[in-house]
């Protein structure tokens, strides 16, 4: 269905029913106004009765019509007219009853008509009986009420406006909503789409307008879907590329460096043994030995950091806690170092995919580094465990000086980029925020998930 045909039988449907129901109305207030007039009229009539019969009618019956005229008088219902009633003395009988005072409301709306509407007329009937008792009734016009007639009237069209404007909006509000209520599903796709979520589909929506463009999106999220999972592949294709370059250069400098310092420390030794007791010539050959055993442990150091595992020559799967014990120990070694680094491990969480226990690895490693070397962190804690949804949890948390854009820094060029990326790239989640907030040292707490069943680990 077309969204214009359905929003406009909506709209015409909606606008027949106020329709009628104005008519209702209209035709109840017809009704009652004709309803006043009669009674009006009725009582002019009755009024008119009784000061005819006051000619004619025997002595002892005029105070029984005269009280007739007082109650009909009294009554207010004769609407446009006042009667006044005196005797041929000029005393008054019948008097027409006190006007209300007006409210502002009808003040106001008889300030804003022309002057002529409120001037008055009266006719005055002289009653004389046979036996030359005289009455003297006056007819006079009552603005009031006419006033008061033309206020009602106005109120009741503005009122009557005002509601067909009223429920007009709530009919085209609510035939609005229900013909753009298939939006919703187009916004909640779109929000997934926003957070990266493209296996999320538009069902199939009633407009024809709208379900092209619900397709349109799928189709988008399924082309950004392929796009992220080919980038994703090439990620980690790169990611162990580099680890296999690490892995060979390894081995090139364990092969060829380490013992090319070897057979060097043997024949330093081998000199050391001959030179006779020469101070200038064993202090010379001190010398070299000490360099070459700093340049071994060198390598022995950038051989830990290219391919921890044994240095480069265990082909097993990766011991991930073993790794990140040495990697700690390491840190607590180094010379001058006084943080406070621990490790805690879940048992549950081994064994883990070789790819995913590099990339702890080199997580953790780069983690470190920047708490050490930047922030200045005199506590780090390091921890892999399953979280509730059994999903591996990875955090480290230092008290250093933490960081101050956090959403930029993972963006930049640096190490924490290069977390971000490793964690996108096995479909982690990554988070970090001040551990402290407020505090002078802040720290920071970078924490990241992996949902176990896309990162091939395996369990037993």
């Amino acid at each position: 269905m077309d969204m214009s045909r359905f929003l406009m039988g909506r709209i015409a449907a909606v606008s027949a029913a106020i329709f009628c129901a104005a008519l209702l109305f209209a035709l109840w207030r017809a009704q009652f106004d004709v309803a006043l007039e009669e009674r009006g009229a009725s009582d002019v009539a009755r009024a008119f009765e009784h000061l005819s019969a006051l000619q004619d009618a025997p002595a002892e019956r005029i105070d029984t019509h005269i009280q007739a005229l007082r109650e009909i008088v009294g009554s207010d219902r004769m609407r446009h007219l006042q009667l006044r009633l005196a005797d041929a003395t000029g005393r008054e009988l019948i008097a027409p009853p006190e006007p209300a005072t007006p409210s502002w409301l009808e003040r106001s709306f008889v300030a804003l008509l022309p002057p002529e509407s409120a001037q008055t007329s009266a006719a005055t009937w002289v009653i004389r009986r046979d036996e030359g008792v005289r009455f003297v009734a006056t007819f006079m016009l009552n603005p009031a009420s006419e006033q008061d007639e033309a206020l009602d009237d106005t109120l009741g069209l503005l009122g009557t406006l005002f509601g067909y404007g009223v429920l007009t909006l709530i009919a085209v509000f609510w035939a609005l909503r229900r013909a753009l209520a298939p939006l919703q599903p187009i916004h909640a796709a779109i929000g997934h789409y926003r957070d990266a979520d493209y296996a999320w589909r538009v069902p199939a929506l009633p407009m024809r307008e709208l379900d092209a463009v619900g397709q349109a999106l799928n189709h988008m999220a399924g082309a950004l879907d392929q796009a992220q999972e080919a980038r994703r592949t090439l990620s980690l294709k790169l990611l162990g590329v580099q680890e296999e370059e690490r892995t060979y250069i390894a081995r090139e400098l364990h092969d060829e460096l380490g013992q090319v310092l070897t057979a060097m420390r043997a024949d330093i030794a081998w000199l050391q043994r001959r030179v006779d007791g020469r101070a200038d010539v064993e202090e010379v050959m001190q010398g070299l030995a000490n360099s070459c055993g700093r340049l071994q442990e060198g390598v022995r150091d950038l051989l830990d950091r290219l391919r921890p595992q044994d240095s480069g020559v265990d082909d097993g799967p990766v011991p991930l806690r073993a790794l990140l014990e040495r990697l700690i120990q390491s840190w607590r070694e180094r010379p001058g170092q006084q943080a406070e680094l621990t490790l805690s491990f879940d048992d549950r969480v081994e064994p883990v995919a070789d790819d995913l226990a590099l990339t702890l690895y080199r997580m953790t490693q780069e983690a470190l580094t920047n708490a050490m070397r930047y922030a200045g962190a005199r506590r780090v804690a390091v921890s892999l465990r399953l979280d509730a949804e059994q999903r591996l949890r990875w955090q480290v948390e230092d008290d250093g000086v933490g960081i101050d854009a956090p959403e930029r820094a993972l963006h930049r060029g640096n190490g924490l980029a290069g977390i971000s990326e490793r964690v996108w790239a096995h479909h982690g989640e990554i988070e970090i925020q001040p551990r402290h907030a407020g505090a002078e040292r802040p720290g920071v707490r970078l924490s990241a998930r992996f949902p176990i069943g896309r990162t091939g680990s395996a369990r037993s």
